[in-house]
This record gives C-alpha cells, sequence and structure tokens, in this order.
C-alpha cells in the first residue's frame, strides 16, 4: 500500500511540476506583482511552460515568454531587466530583481502615530524599481500634528516629494530609514506638489523673461 502511495505521490509531483503556467501580472495595476508575488496565483499558458519576470520603466512585469517578441526574449538574461524560468510551475513568483529594496513604509502624524513612534516594524519591498533607489523620512508640520512618513525614494519624487535637498533624510541600504520621529537628523520638510509647481512656474517665468531681454 505504502509503494502505490509513493508512486502517487511522485506522479502527483511530476504533474504538479510540468503545468504550464506562470504567474502573469503588472504592478502598474496590481503592485504585488512587485512586493508580494508569492500571493498570486500561477495562470495557464498558451504554448510553453517557459516564464519570465521583467522590469520596464521601474514597473515588474510577470507571464509567459511566448507574449515577448524575439528580440525581447533573447536578451532576457539579464539579472537586473530580465529572467525567464522553466523549473516548475508559476517559478517566476520571486521577488526581482532578488537584491531589490526594501524600505520602511508607512504614514502618520509626527506626534504620536506608530509610524512616528515605533522603528522596528518590517522593512517592505519598494513599489518601483529604480537602480540606486534610497529610503527616506519625511517630516511635514503643514498639518496639525504634523505628517510623517517612511518610504522608498522613488514613489515619493514620483508624488513631487524629496525631490530638493534637505527635504527629507535620505538613506541607502535595506530597512535603513528607522530614525524615531524626533531624531535631529530629519529635517521639516518644505516641499510638495504646490511648492514644486510654484517653483517651476517661477523657473519659467524668469526664463521668458531673460529670452525678451
Amino acid at each position: 500500500m505504502k509503494f502505490y502511495l509513493s508512486v502517487f505521490a511522485a506522479l502527483a509531483f511530476l504533474a504538479y511540476v510540468s503545468c504550464e503556467s506562470c504567474v502573469q501580472c503588472h504592478s502598474k495595476s496590481d503592485a504585488r506583482c512587485a512586493t508580494d508575488p508569492l500571493n498570486i496565483m500561477s495562470k495557464d499558458c498558451a504554448n510553453n511552460t517557459v516564464c519570465y519576470t521583467r522590469v520596464l520603466d521601474g514597473y515588474t512585469i510577470r507571464g509567459c515568454a511566448s507574449e515577448l517578441d524575439n528580440a525581447t526574449l533573447k536578451s532576457c538574461n539579464n539579472e537586473l531587466e530580465c529572467l525567464t524560468c522553466t523549473f516548475m510551475d508559476g517559478c517566476n513568483r520571486q521577488i526581482f530583481p532578488q537584491y531589490r529594496l526594501k524600505c520602511l513604509q508607512c504614514s502618520g502624524n509626527s506626534i504620536n502615530s506608530t509610524c512616528a513612534t515605533e522603528n522596528h516594524a518590517y522593512s517592505k519591498v519598494c513599489e518601483t524599481y529604480r537602480l540606486g533607489d534610497k529610503c527616506f523620512i519625511r517630516n511635514s508640520n503643514r498639518v496639525a500634528n504634523g505628517s510623517f512618513q517612511r518610504g522608498c525614494l522613488s514613489s515619493a519624487q514620483a508624488n513631487k516629494q524629496c525631490i530638493a535637498g534637505g527635504n527629507c533624510y535620505t538613506c541607502e541600504g535595506h530597512g535603513c530609514n528607522a530614525l524615531l520621529a524626533n531624531d535631529t537628523l530629519i529635517p521639516i520638510a518644505r516641499d510638495g506638489a504646490a511648492t514644486v509647481l510654484l517653483s517651476l512656474a517661477l523657473l519659467l517665468a524668469c526664463g521668458l523673461a531673460n529670452f525678451a531681454l
């Protein structure tokens, strides 16, 4: 009886690893594609069992290699840009690139929020991939009790924050943005979307004035 159970288990395992499926997602529509791919179910591929993972313009894309054009597939052998795999069902569900930056990511007020007062939370994978990315802390007093944020610099700058120097504390390395809110290394932020737009408008106005002269 044990022999037949062993044979059945072996056949089931072989059937599992030969399933024609890959994780298929795009982090533009599902952030988990970049940050938590282990919790995305794989789906059947139409033509083959070769899976791929790639980063393009900061987004993470996973799918079946049959989707790629020949040139992209041929160059899909770089551990920082694109890789293929075939060794098991859903083999492309690992974090990619492997050593992608992780930062503490949270927000709250600057006085007594968990984000401001606790610095032992697990760091999380950055949603946007950018080579040389950093972690940040931003402390603003624009609202009552202040606003305190931790996260990945790439995401902050996409929201027009931490662009000019002196507005945020930045650092390199996994989970390095663990300073408490009262740490003197954290500056008071003076930036924001409105401030950036105003600065750009002033620069444009100055440029037009100089051109007129």
